[in-house]
């Protein structure tokens, strides 16, 4: 927002100073021109006068020349007698320098010069009413047009803003792909950006509230009926032994429902615990190792023995997204699971992969999902309640990095790839 309102204040002031500067430009520009004409033609018209009486042409001669000149001319030719027409000594000298001087009254310009020691010269251009642009017509035509230009600035901004309601509209309808174009302004691209932020982490939580109460129903419904069956058995039998059997079965499904409930808490609660935790540097190399060896399962094997290598992130949700992956793979492996840490100039890779039968490249993009279970697994697979690799996905976008699922090549399972930046130089605890 603050890139808005500082382009704002640059366009007004920016356009204020030049259309300032544009008009005082052209006021002047039609002032001076005038003004200079009008002294030079009295300077050429004394000089003249001054050269006829040089050249022997009698006083009388001259006073009915100036006459004549008067009555055809716009300009105002008087002879003074010297005593009633006196200049200050500094005048005096500068009109014996220059022959001519221009003086200005309220009657006009004048141009002031001497025929002999007794005589002056007035050539006098009388002032005439001027052309003058209204003030008035200047302060509205300036307001208009930095008006017209901070219109033309805010065009696109009422545009988006109309644009954004209707988008806004939609989402509140139930269209939650809905999103905001993103134009080229760069004042502007910060707020579309945010606001198509907002709508896909609203659109991300509606959605898990949807998969989250879809997969309880589904998840607690076999439970639930266990537990109603073994209540009916216990009612309908006074057997010990079958009542003690039901008995340790209706635990063991309300201890399973527990774990769900538990389990789907803490996948809601996680996105909220993301967003207030710290990023510190942590060890990935050493956590790997730890996590591998906390396993204790001779198919897992670290392939190559890595450097320190630290990224951002937290260790307590780092752990749990390794967890997760190894786990995942010891469950669908037949004999071998195989990690890999390898890192380049900004970030680091890490693959794990087993020799399982593999993921499908139309369930690749189902399986972060919550409560997602492929088809044609073995029992063990289907152990978990399958939001282990949903947990994967939100710890990893939250580390700013990705993590997509290919078939190894080697092994010919699943291989899981996860990438993570390296943290910069100096840069060791962040929000």
């Amino acid at each position: 927002m603050w890139r808005f309102v500082l382009a704002l204040l640059c366009v007004i002031f920016i356009s204020s100073i030049g259309i300032g500067l544009l008009f005082d430009a052209v006021v002047a520009e039609s002032d001076s021109p005038s003004e200079h004409h009008q002294q030079q033609a009295l300077i050429e018209h004394s000089k003249l006068i001054i050269s006829a009486v040089e050249n022997g042409i009698p006083t009388n001669q001259i006073s009915t020349w100036l006459s004549s000149l008067s009555a055809e001319s716009q300009l105002h030719y008087t002879l003074q007698a010297l005593r009633d027409y006196p200049l200050p000594n500094s005048l005096m000298a500068k009109v014996t320098a220059e022959r001519v001087i221009i003086l200005e009254s309220n009657e006009g310009l004048s141009a002031y010069s001497l025929l002999d020691s007794e005589t002056a010269l007035l050539v006098t251009q009388h002032t005439t009413s001027k052309q003058f642009i209204n003030p008035w017509l200047l302060t509205g035509g300036f307001y208009f047009i930095v008006l017209s230009l901070i219109f033309a600035f805010l065009a696109p901004f009422i545009l988006r803003l109309y644009r954004l309601r209707n988008i806004a509209l939609a989402f509140a309808s139930g269209h939650l792909n809905a999103r905001l174009p993103v134009g080229s302004l760069w004042y502007l691209k910060d707020i579309e950006q945010t606001f198509n932020h907002m709508a896909t982490r609203l659109a991300q939580l509606m959605n898990d509230m949807r998969l989250l109460s879809g997969g309880l129903s589904h998840e607690l419904r076999t439970p639930l009926a266990r537990v109603r069956m073994g209540l009916d058995t216990l009612c309908d039998s006074n057997d010990p032994t079958l009542r003690e059997d039901y008995e340790i079965r209706i635990n063991q499904n309300l201890d399973h429902m527990e774990a769900l409930i538990n389990a789907l808490l803490n996948f809601s609660r996680l996105q909220h615990t993301l967003d207030t935790t710290n990023k510190t540097a942590v060890n990935l190399s050493a956590l790997i190792k730890e996590q591998i060896i906390k396993f204790e399962d001779p198919r897992c094997v670290l392939v190559n023995e890595p450097t320190h290598i630290a990224v951002l992130g937290n260790e307590q949700y780092l752990s749990l997204l390794l967890s997760n992956l190894l786990n995942n793979a010891l469950k669908h492996c037949n004999n071998h699971v195989q990690v890999e840490l390898t890192h380049q100039q900004n970030n680091c890779t890490l693959r794990i992969s087993d020799d399982g039968k593999g993921i499908s490249h139309e369930d690749s993009c189902k399986i972060f999902q919550p409560f997602v279970r492929l088809t044609g697994q073995t029992p063990a697979s289907q152990r978990g309640f399958g939001i282990g690799l949903a947990l994967v996905e939100r710890i990893t976008h939250w580390l700013d990095g990705t993590i997509h699922v290919r078939r190894c090549e080697q092994l010919g399972g699943a291989c899981f790839v996860l990438t993570l930046p390296l943290p910069l130089k100096g840069s060791s605890n962040q929000k």
